[in-house]
């Protein structure tokens, strides 16, 4: 008896910009939920987003991806003369303190 293959896929990888996210980890794993907002609400109510895409993975995976993209970023910003700003809001509104990120060292 022969064990099926996983399909592969056919044509290009899909590409998609996203700009919100939901990030869930469970005992097992972490699911991200890449979405885009949409780009003009009326004013009476929040902001929609769509998700876009759904990626599932295991927390060895999800930790080295964090490892390497953060170190991607640092590189980024030495090799541009200047950190990425972000404004003091977005730091507030997802509970995340500045001091996360190392200050920029040039």
């Amino acid at each position: 008896m022969s064990m099926q293959q996983p399909e592969t896929p056919v044509g290009p990888v899909p590409e998609v910009y996203s700009d919100t996210f939901q990030v869930t980890v469970t005992p097992f794993g972490v699911n991200m939920t890449f979405g885009l907002r949409e780009p003009h609400p009326p004013q009476n109510r929040p902001q929609q987003s769509t998700e876009k895409v759904l990626l599932r993975m295991s927390l060895e995976h999800a930790k080295i991806m964090a490892m390497v993209l953060r170190r991607q970023i640092l590189g980024h910003e030495r090799r541009m003369g200047a950190p990425i700003k972000l404004p003091g809001e977005v730091y507030t509104q997802l509970g995340v303190p500045e001091e996360d990120w190392p200050p920029f060292s040039p």
